[in-house]
């Protein structure tokens, strides 16, 4: 029996068996890798993102993984770094480090509660740098004393240290979300100091990248994605790149010259002529960490380019012949955490990854993974309507149309609709239909408030646009009915910015005329409301971090509260989705919060806790119960009056 605050759960009807499906997205994310060995013998040491991240030992020569390696307490990588100690990792707060003879280290927790490691650097003796968040400090690790050094916040207010160059006797430090900074900091004496931006850059968030080559100072600003170089020697901006994608500057090839990525090909670029040119490899995805190869087969006598794309595979570019080789060395991909679940057309069930991307189709007649597709980035939400499913996409709020009866493929099916980058808008989490309308809530951009509600016609392609309808508050919760639609917000935005409200809203707003009839505060102290659900009456039930109310639409009143479970609201960083499904079934509301699913009776004012370490929930056209352990999906069988879950052992 589990105890739900002063509610008893337990009991009640013959449990039914959850099934546990299996993992159903398998992918490969990379996005940070470092290069490094003797001439001619240079490895690539790549890092994929997953449960856990894997730390991937390439030859370059042979196109063949010689070893992965498990980065244990990690599902994220930003930073690889080669040094004459090993080569560094920065993983969720964790630093490893891999050498041939040792393996895999842990080299620890670098900062209590940073739980994000973002790029590293390393500098002439040899120490290890890095940045975090939430706190957006930077750390200093010395290899030969195994001591980490927290260097404190390095601007107030900002949450992200995103990139660093060691130069000289200097750290330089790129960050923001709310405006971009550039530091300069002394490891030694711990001083900063802050380097004036170029004028043009009001508008801009982030420095995203940062390199040092050559004493030019190459920083790529966001969301512009212009490429800012600043002469140290001589304390001046000296140049400006447009259209330039990350996540880094090469080092110079035998003429000085440094590659990167603009317009999406691969360019060759002078610093002291501020020379550009296109070279022939085409790159229409960010190119992620350089190397240089000595003897490759692609020049046996020359020096070649290389970057390992995301889904692990690797290009060669040689600069002496402008060629340029795909190779794929054939990596294990990883199990991806799921990050949306929802019914389909024809009764399938689908679930999108996080991260990584990818996207799976359920038989919800059989339980079994039907197929599985690669080529989507991370969907926070989905729907089905009209014979399709809707994918909203991060970044940029890209919203998605697949349709199951043609084949899939990348760039046609599914095919992009439109994106709402252009209105600030990041984060898709939450879909519903009003009348042929779709209706789409979503979380805005980093360092910026205010979500939006958006209207799309499929019959007209029409996009309409409501920002602001829940003043400085995320989209979090949908639910439509008739020509009402209610809304739930977070008084989070996007990462890296403080809430600017105390208390989450409810918004009622006629869709149909395009107005706000009521928003208020349903429950005062409560910072998100990510979970609507309508019962048989008409009434309203809305879940905050872990408390439910019952809110009456027509009086526009909250009539009763439900303590489920302490939300911990002084601690959190940011509360979009949390976890957070509500659903309504047979006089009885079953949702998850706060990583618990449980079911709540109204009638016998009775709750049960039903699993443990859960995310998601969505139902199939069976009344089954679909939701998430990491990467594991699990469906509780409701079929032919069965209890819907399973409540033994818990």
């Amino acid at each position: 029996m589990t105890t739900i605050g002063n509610r008893q759960a337990g009991g009640g009807e013959a449990p039914s068996a959850a099934l546990e499906i299996g993992e159903p997205i398998r992918g490969m994310a990379v996005w940070a890798s470092a290069y490094g060995g003797d001439p001619g013998k240079e490895r690539i040491y790549a890092v994929s993102c997953g449960a856990p991240c894997m730390l991937h030992v390439i030859d370059p020569f042979q196109a063949v993984g010689e070893g992965s390696f498990p980065l244990e307490g990690s599902d994220h990588c930003w930073g690889v770094v080669y040094a004459p100690s090993g080569v560094y990792i920065g993983g969720s707060g964790i630093l490893y480090r891999y050498t041939r003879e040792r393996g895999v280290e842990n080299l620890g927790e670098i900062i209590p509660g940073e739980t994000y490691t973002w790029r590293l650097a390393v500098d002439r003796a040899g120490n290890i740098y890095g940045g975090c968040y939430p706190g957006g400090k930077a750390f200093q690790y010395d290899p030969r004393t195994g001591r980490f050094r927290d260097y404190g916040v390095i601007v107030p207010g900002e949450q992200y240290v995103r990139s660093m160059e060691a130069w000289e006797d200097k750290l330089y430090i790129g960050m923001g979300t709310q405006a971009p900074h550039l530091i300069e900091l002394d490891p030694v004496t711990g001083d900063k100091a802050e380097l004036t931006l170029p004028d043009e850059v009001g508008g801009e968030q982030l420095v995203y990248d940062l390199n040092i080559v050559s004493g030019k100072l190459f920083a790529r600003l966001t969301p512009s994605n212009r490429l800012f170089v600043y002469d140290l020697a001589r304390g001046e901006w000296a140049d400006r790149i447009e259209g330039c994608s990350g996540l880094s500057v090469s080092r110079p090839d035998a003429n000085g010259n440094v590659y990167f990525v603009k317009d999406d090909r691969l360019c060759r670029y002078d610093p002291e002529t501020k020379s550009l040119a296109f070279t022939s490899l085409a790159m229409p995805e960010p190119a992620g960490d350089y190397g240089w190869l000595d003897g490759h087969p692609l020049n046996p006598s020359g020096r070649c380019l290389v970057g390992v794309h995301r889904d692990g595979s690797y290009w060669v570019y040689d600069p002496e012949g402008d060629r340029h080789g795909t190779y794929e060395p054939e990596l294990p991909g990883q199990p991806v955490i799921l990050q949306s679940i929802a019914a389909g057309p024809e009764g399938s069930m689908f679930v999108g990854g996080y991260f990584a991307g990818g996207l799976a189709k359920i038989d919800a007649e059989t339980g079994r993974i039907a197929s599985s597709f690669a080529g989507i980035g991370q969907s926070e939400g989905l729907i089905a309507g009209r014979g399709r499913l809707y994918i909203g996409v991060y970044p940029k709020a890209n919203i998605f149309e697949y349709d199951p009866s043609r084949p899939w493929r990348t760039g046609e099916n599914p095919k992009m609709l439109f994106s709402l980058r252009e209105e600030e808008q990041d984060r898709p989490f939450v879909f519903a239909w009003a009348g042929r309308m779709l209706a789409i809530g979503t979380v805005p951009g980093y360092g910026r408030h205010g979500g939006a509600v958006t209207l799309y016609d499929p019959e007209t392609g029409i996009v309409e646009v409501y920002r602001h309808l829940l003043p400085e508050q995320s989209v979090v919760s949908l639910l439509c009915r008739d020509r009402l639609l209610f809304a739930g917000g977070s008084v989070w935005g996007g990462l890296g910015v403080a809430p600017a409200r105390d208390e989450a809203s409810l918004l009622v707003w006629d869709w149909e005329r395009r107005e706000t009839v009521w928003t208020g505060v349903p429950v005062p102290g409560e910072k998100a409301i990510s979970g609507l659900a309508a019962d048989d009456e008409g009434m309203l039930w809305g879940l905050t971090g872990g408390l439910l109310f019952k809110f009456d639409p027509r009086e526009k009143r909250t009539l009763a509260t439900v303590s489920l479970f302490d939300a911990g609201w002084p601690g959190k960083t940011h509360f979009w989705r949390g976890g957070n499904e509500l659903l309504w079934r047979d006089g009885r509301l079953y949702g998850v919060s706060m990583n618990r699913l449980f079911a709540y009776d109204p009638e016998a004012d009775r709750a049960e806790v039903l699993d443990e370490g859960v995310r998601l929930l969505a139902e199939d056209r069976y009344g089954s119960l679909y939701y998430a352990k990491g990467t594991v999906l699990h469906r509780c069988d409701a079929k032919r009056g069965a209890a819907p879950f399973s409540a033994e052992g818990l």
